[in-house]
This record gives C-alpha cells, sequence and structure tokens, in this order.
C-alpha cells in the first residue's frame, strides 16, 4: 500500500524508539545501571528507523503480493538481513570517516566484516525485519489510521515536530561527538609524552635519554607550530645539562604531563560522558586507551561521589581539602 510522507516520519520515529528501547534495556542489564544508548540524546536510535523503513518500502510488495508466508518469509528473511547489514556496515564506516573513531566493534565476534558487522547480528537483523512487517507493522499503520480518524492535520503535525526535534538533538550530538574526538586526541597526545618521557627516566644514560627524546620531538613535529617550537626549544636546554639535572627535568615533565592529562579528563561535559557511556566500543581509529582512561577516571569520579553521599548521610567528616565532586550524570 502507498505510504503518504508523514505516515512514513511517523513510522520512522517510531520504529527508532523500539529500537532505542530494546538496546537501552539490554545495555543497561550488561552494565548493571540504566545507559542512555544511541548516538542521539532523545530516546530514538537513527539506524533502527532508517533500517526498518527501508525494509517497508522494499518489502511490503513481497508480503502484500506473495500471499503463502512459506515464500514470503525466506524471501523477507534474506532480502531484510542484507539490507539491514549494509546500512549497518555503510552507518559504522560513514562516522568512522566523519569523526575519526570507530562507534561500535564485533571483532570479537568469530564471523564479522571489518568489526563493523557481525554474522549474528545480522542474522537478527532477518527476524527483526519479518517480525516488524508481519506483526508490529499492521498495528501500527492502525495506529496511525486512527490519529487521522481523530484529526486529519495530527499525523502531519506530529511528523512536523518530532522531525524538528530530531534536527536539533541530531546538530547537539554532533558537535558533541567532534568534541569527543578533540578530547580524545588530547588524552591520546598526553598520554604517549607521558608514556615517552616515563621510558626515558628508565635509560642509563644521558645520551639515551636525549635520543629517545629527540625521536619524540620528530614525531611530534608539526602537531601545533606553537607547541612544537617550544619542545624544540626545551630540548635545546635540557642538552646542556647534566644527567643528574637531566632526571630532574625530567621528573618534572612527568609530573606536568600528567596534571595535563587529569585536566582534560575532568573538562569532559556531561553530554559527552553520555555518548562515552553510551558506545562502550567507542575508541579513536588505532589501538589506543584514551576512551578506556576516560571511562575509567569518570567512574573512580562517581565512586568517589558515592561514597562521600554516604558519609555525608551517616555524618561522616568530610575529607580535609577535597574540592567537591562533579557526579559525572
Amino acid at each position: 500500500m502507498p505510504y503518504r510522507l508523514a505516515d512514513l516520519v511517523l513510522y520512522f520515529f517510531i520504529y527508532s524508539f523500539c529500537g532505542w528501547t530494546m538496546e537501552t534495556v539490554l545495555c543497561s542489564i550488561q552494565e548493571k545501571h540504566f545507559v542512555n544508548r544511541g548516538f542521539l540524546n532523545g530516546p530514538i536510535c537513527p539506524i533502527y528507523g532508517c533500517g526498518l523503513l527501508l525494509i517497508l518500502l522494499v518489502l511490503t510488495p513481497v508480503r502484500d503480493g506473495i500471499t503463502n508466508p512459506l515464500y514470503a518469509l525466506p524471501l523477507v528473511y534474506v532480502v531484510g538481513t542484507v539490507l539491514a547489514s549494509a546500512l549497518e556496515y555503510f552507518t559504522s564506516w560513514g562516522m568512522e570517516k566523519l569523526f575519526h573513531a570507530r562507534w561500535w566493534d564485533y571483532s570479537h565476534y568469530r564471523i564479522n566484516l571489518h568489526g563493523r558487522i557481525c554474522l549474528p547480528i545480522s542474522l537478527l537483523w532477518g527476524v527483526l525485519a519479518a517480525a516488524f512487517l508481519y506483526l508490529v507493522q499492521p498495528l501500527l499503520e492502525g495506529l496511525v489510521t486512527g490519529l487521522y480518524q481523530a484529526a486529519e492535520w495530527l499525523p502531519a503535525l506530529l511528523a512536523d515536530v518530532f522531525f524538528l526535534l530530531f534536527l536539533v538533538d541530531l546538530v547537539i550530538s554532533v558537535n558533541v561527538a567532534r568534541a569527543v574526538g578533540k578530547t580524545l586526541e588530547q588524552l591520546d597526545k598526553w598520554s604517549e609524552l607521558l608514556r615517552i618521557h616515563l621510558e626515558s627516566l628508565k635509560l642509563p644514560s644521558r645520551e639515551a635519554i636525549l635520543e629517545l627524546l629527540e625521536k619524540a620531538n620528530v614525531r611530534f613535529a608539526g602537531k601545533g607550530a606553537g607547541r612544537s617550537r617550544e619542545r624544540k626549544e626545551r630540548l635545546a636546554e635540557w642538552r646542556a645539562l647534566p644527567e643528574a639535572a637531566l632526571r630532574r627535568r625530567l621528573a618534572d615533565a612527568v609530573d606536568e604531563l600528567r596534571r595535563r592529562k587529569e585536566e582534560v579528563m575532568a573538562g569532559t561535559r556531561a553530554l559527552q560522558r553520555r555518548m562515552l557511556r553510551a558506545f562502550p566500543h567507542l575508541n579513536r581509529q588505532g589501538k589506543t586507551t584514551a576512551a578506556a582512561d576516560l571511562r575509567e577516571y569518570w567512574a573512580e569520579r562517581r565512586k568517589s561521589q558515592k561514597g562521600e553521599d554516604r558519609e555525608g548521610k551517616t555524618g561522616g567528616p568530610p575529607s580535609a581539602g577535597e574540592p567537591p565532586q562533579d557526579s559525572g550524570d
């Protein structure tokens, strides 16, 4: 049957909400606390809306044209599996190119394609396609028909309102994702510099220390003209130092790098932290620990805050000199 544009928009948001509900329930059970799943802040996962809308448009003629379910169901299952898997693959690829990060990773599944899709999830897409097309979609069509009966203009109004809210949320979420990417990039830089300085302290001679620092300076050249010039000047100054003084400077630099890394983590905004919790496998491209370090930092902050809250309720004394902590939620 032909669908009006307002109908398709409403179906998109209903499918997206159902997908968000399923993902949120499963992830919250796994994490043992509530997790607002999805790229957007609102209660929708657009990939489910897009996938099921694509399946609806492509496979409704199959459902309505082939009356024998023994022939129609296998075709719906196979085509639904292929369509949804292709959409998931290219969505993952596109988000990686746009934000320079991997948002989900199926590499731990035995049969997967570049970690973007895997056989078990693809097979579940086929089940979801058949269930929605034959069981859920007729109910939704009845719901939308009821909206038209209540007021002819009501479906179009709801579609416009939902779409406007969706666009606002999308703009906010894209900016948050870019901020997350910049934060992870900064953490990677400070972590790498910290690793190099700690490794330098373990070297047996002044010459070996300077050689490693020179290699690091070449590696980081061009990553910020001001910082690069500052590193060159500092390295030139360190070359003139005796070994004992050089090691003291290195120890001071280690403390400074740790402070800067913690400043970056502490400055992470609430929406950025929500996005990190929503995508447990989110990380920058390449093997880095930035996202894991950031999650661990905020998990410790939340645990510390809960401990302070319990102390406050039981009348325990606050920690001397301890600054107030953000809950991270």
